[in-house]
């Protein structure tokens, strides 16, 4: 096993050819939001990014694109997670900072227009199963958050 990893983890980074690079879910992205109850700093509910057996098996996680923050400038965490519903297992979490362009919104902020962030080593996803995402924010309750999609390397070494 160790030896299969090793292998796939240099195609991965050194024999890159063998890589092809997708994004989940296809067509419009995810809302990941916060649930409109939780305090500042406090997760909020898993939402679904996509259902089991979409994905290729294996996977490997290797960044988010993160598109539009909505609602207030807020900074935030989101964490990427794999499994059933209420026995999630997050995989990764990942800082951003969501600005809005507005009349309320400082004119220097920088809005998230669209921003991949990248794990510095991608994380293996076996079985194909269920990943959704949830988020945690500076801001007291209210629906702000971003838009996002899982960025995954698929058919490595094949």
């Amino acid at each position: 096993m160790f030896t299969q990893m090793l292998a796939q983890t240099y195609n991965a980074q050194v024999n890159s050819g063998l890589v092809r690079i997708v994004v989940q879910p296809v067509g419009a992205p995810t809302a990941a939001v916060s649930d409109n109850a939780a305090a500042a700093w406090a997760w909020s509910a898993y939402v679904q990014i996509v259902v089991a057996a979409t994905i290729t098996d294996p996977s490997w996680l290797c960044g988010v694109i993160i598109h539009t923050a909505v609602v207030e400038i807020h900074n935030g965490d989101l964490a990427i997670a794999s499994g059933a519903a209420a026995a999630e297992v997050d995989l990764a979490i990942f800082g951003y900072a969501g600005a809005l362009v507005g009349a309320t919104a400082p004119m220097t902020s920088m809005p998230i227009l669209s921003q991949t962030l990248w794990l510095p080593y991608p994380i293996r996803v076996t079985g194909a199963p269920r990943l959704a995402v949830r988020v945690r924010k500076s801001t007291a309750a209210s629906l702000a958050g971003v838009s996002l999609k899982v960025v995954l390397a698929e058919a490595v070494g094949t």
